[in-house]
C-alpha cells in the first residue's frame, strides 16, 4: 500500500531477538501468497518455531487441504493447512513487527512484562489447526460426537502429544517472570472479526480461486493500528485509526463474500455432505478403520495417535480404489476430482522438487501407483451438471418452507424426508461480541459498530436453502414421475434466487498444468514431478 514499508527481514530479526534473546537463531522459507505484494515473501522463523512445524502433528496439515471439498469443482484449490497455519503465524509477526517500530509500545510490554503473553499468541497462530481432520470441515459432522469438533481434538493433540508439548516448551520468551497470561489486547487478534487467521485465508484462498487478492489491505490494517487505553475496557486495546477505515471495509466485504460465495455456499455444503457420504459409502480400507476409531467417540475416547495418522492421501487413495465400485452409484460420482485436480494435489501434499528425501512411505507409494494408473485415460464416470441429480435452492426462510411443504405434498408424506435436506447459513459481518476499536477524529475511541462515518451495512443476513439428494428418492422407491416433479418444483424457485456465484473454476495464476493449445496429457506431467520414484 502506498505509504506504508513492509515489515524487513532485518527489522522481524530484531524482534526476535528483542523477544528470545540475542543468540536467536533465524530461518526463513518463500510464501507464494506473498508474492503480489512483498518484496520479500519469506516466512521467517526462529528455529525453535521451526522445529515445532517439523512435528508430526504439524507436518500432518502439509497433507490436509484448506479448502477440502471445493477441490471437486475448483482443481486449483490445492493448498494446504500447514501452509495456512505458516501464513496465520506470519501475519502475527507482522503486526508486532509493526507495533515494535515504536519506542512508546516497546516500553509497555517491557514494562508489563508481556513478552512471554506475545510469544504465547504466536504458538497459538501456529498451532489453531492442529486439530483438522480428513478433508478440512468436510468430515467435521462425523468426527467425535456432537460435542465434539476439531478445536476440542486440537486441545487434545496440545494436551496429550509429547512432541508437539516439549515442542511448545521450548518456545519461550527470554524475560524473567513474563507475564503469560497478558493483558488481553491480542485477544481479538487471535480470534477475532480482523485476525491473524482470517487475514491469511482470506489472502490465501482468493488467491487459489482466482479472485483480487487483498495482501495491500493487510499491511494497511496492520500499520493503521495502535495500542491505547480504552475507558469502557479499563484496559489497553489495539484501536485503529480513522484513516484506516476503508481498509477496514474492504476487509470485511471480501471475508463476507468469500463466506457467502466459498465457505458456507448451497455447493459447498453440497461438496461436504458429498464427501462425508463417500467416507460412509467406502467399505473397507484406510478410511473406515480410522472412522471405526473416531465416529461416535466421545474426546475421552478418541485415540490421538489414531487421529494423527489421517490425512487427505488417504482419503484419496480410497477413493481412487473405489473408482470402479462407484460407477453406478448416481450421488458418489461426483465427489470423485478430476484429473487436474488429483495430480495437482499430489504435487502440493507431497512436494516432490523440495523433498529431504527421494524415498516416500508405502501409503504415498501406494497413492501414487493408483494415481498413476487413472491419469492419462478418459474418465469413465459421466459428469452431468450436479443440479440434474442434486438440485437445489437458496431463498427466504417463508420461500424455503413453502417448497418443503410443496414436497412433502407430492411425495404424499410429512415430516422429515431421507434425500431432503433443508439448511440455515448466517453471515455475520461484524460481531459485536468481538468489537473492532476506532479512534474518531475528535479521538474519542468507540466500537466500528458506533463509529459516527461507517458506510457500510454490518447487519446480519441469514440464507435458507433445501437440497434434494435425487438417487435417495430412487432408493427408496419414489416414483420417476415423481421425482421429476421435485425437480420442476426447485427449478421454479431457483428463477427467483439471488445467489452470489465466484465461478473461478480454472484460474491460471495457480494452475500448475498450462498449456498454449488445450488438452493436458496428466500422465506426461506425473512423470515430470514423480518420474517412477514411487517405484523405489
Amino acid at each position: 500500500m502506498e505509504g506504508i514499508e513492509e515489515v524487513t527481514k532485518h527489522e522481524q530479526v530484531e524482534l526476535f531477538q528483542w523477544l528470545f534473546g540475542e543468540e536467536v537463531k533465524v530461518k526463513g522459507e518463500p510464501d507464494v501468497s506473498l508474492a503480489p505484494y512483498y518484496q520479500d515473501i519469506n516466512i521467517y522463523y526462529p528455529e525453535e518455531i521451526e522445529q515445532l512445524f517439523q512435528t508430526q502433528a504439524m507436518k500432518r496439515l502439509g497433507k490436509i487441504m484448506q479448502l477440502g471439498s471445493s477441490i471437486y469443482r475448483k482443481p486449483n484449490v490445492y493448498h494446504t493447512r500447514l501452509e495456512h497455519s505458516k501464513g496465520a503465524y506470519r501475519n502475527c509477526v507482522q503486526f508486532l513487527a509493526m507495533q515494535y517500530r515504536k519506542p512508546e509500545w516497546r516500553k509497555y510490554i517491557e514494562d508489563n512484562r508481556l513478552k512471554g503473553y506475545l510469544v504465547e499468541k504466536m504458538k497459538f497462530m501456529c498451532v489453531h489447526d492442529v486439530g483438522h481432520f480428513m478433508f478440512s470441515h468436510a468430515m467435521e459432522n462425523i468426527v467425535g460426537d456432537e460435542n465434539c469438533n476439531h478445536e476440542d481434538i486440537g486441545e487434545k493433540i496440545l494436551q496429550e502429544n509429547e512432541e508437539v508439548k516439549k515442542a511448545l516448551e521450548n518456545i519461550k520468551a527470554k524475560e524473567e517472570n513474563s507475564n503469560l497470561e497478558g493483558d488481553g489486547s491480542l485477544e481479538l487478534f487471535c480470534e477475532g472479526n480482523i485476525d491473524f487467521d482470517r487475514m491469511d485465508f482470506s489472502l490465501r484462498d482468493r488467491l487459489y480461486i482466482g479472485e483480487e487478492a487483498i495482501g495491500d489491505t493487510i499491511l494497511g490494517l496492520d500499520a493503521m493500528c495502535d495500542l491505547k487505553w480504552v475507558e469502557e475496557e479499563k484496559a489497553y486495546r489495539y484501536v485503529y485509526r480513522p484513516e484506516a477505515v476503508p481498509c477496514i471495509e474492504k476487509f470485511l466485504t471480501a471475508r463476507d463474500y468469500m463466506y457467502q460465495t466459498e465457505y458456507t455456499s448451497k455447493r459447498r455444503k453440497i461438496d461436504d455432505d458429498l464427501s462425508a457420504k463417500l467416507a460412509e459409502e467406502i467399505k473397507e480400507g484406510e478410511i473406515q478403520k480410522y472412522l471405526s476409531h473416531i465416529v461416535g467417540k466421545s474426546i475421552e475416547e478418541i485415540s490421538v495417535e489414531d487421529y494423527l495418522k489421517t490425512n487427505d492421501i488417504i482419503f484419496l487413495n480410497e477413493l481412487i480404489k473405489s473408482k470402479k465400485d462407484l460407477e453406478h452409484n448416481e450421488i458418489l460420482r461426483y465427489a470423485i476430482p478430476s484429473n487436474q485436480s488429483l495430480l495437482q494435489i499430489a504435487v502440493s501434499l507431497l512436494d516432490p522438487k523440495n523433498r529431504e528425501t527421494d524415498e516416500y512411505n508405502e501409503e504415498e507409494k501406494e497413492f501414487l501407483k493408483n494415481l498413476k494408473s487413472i491419469l492419462g485415460k478418459e474418465d469413465k464416470l459421466p459428469k452431468e451438471k450436479i443440479e440434474d441429480v442434486i438440485p437445489s435452492v437458496q431463498l427466504e426462510e417463508d420461500k424455503r418452507e413453502e417448497i418443503l411443504t410443496k414436497i412433502q405434498e407430492t411425495l404424499g408424506q410429512n415430516g422429515e424426508i431421507k434425500g431432503i435436506y433443508p439448511y440455515e447459513r448466517v453471515y455475520r459481518k461484524y460481531k459485536k461480541e468481538e468489537p473492532i476499536y476506532m479512534q474518531e477524529e475528535n479521538g474519542k475511541i468507540v466500537t466500528l459498530d458506533q463509529y459516527s462515518k461507517l458506510q457500510m451495512d454490518l447487519s446480519t443476513k441469514h440464507g435458507y436453502g433445501i437440497y434434494v439428494f435425487l438417487p435417495e428418492l430412487k432408493t427408496q422407491g419414489y416414483e420417476t414421475e415423481k421425482i421429476e416433479q421435485i425437480k420442476d418444483i426447485i427449478k421454479e424457485y431457483q428463477k427467483e434466487e439471488n445467489s452470489l456465484t465466484n465461478g473461478k473454476l480454472e484460474n491460471n495464476r495457480m494452475n500448475l498444468f498450462q498449456t498454449e493449445h488445450g488438452g493436458i496429457d496428466y500422465a506426461e506431467k506425473f512423470n515430470q514431478y514423480f518420474d517412477e520414484k514411487e517405484e523405489r
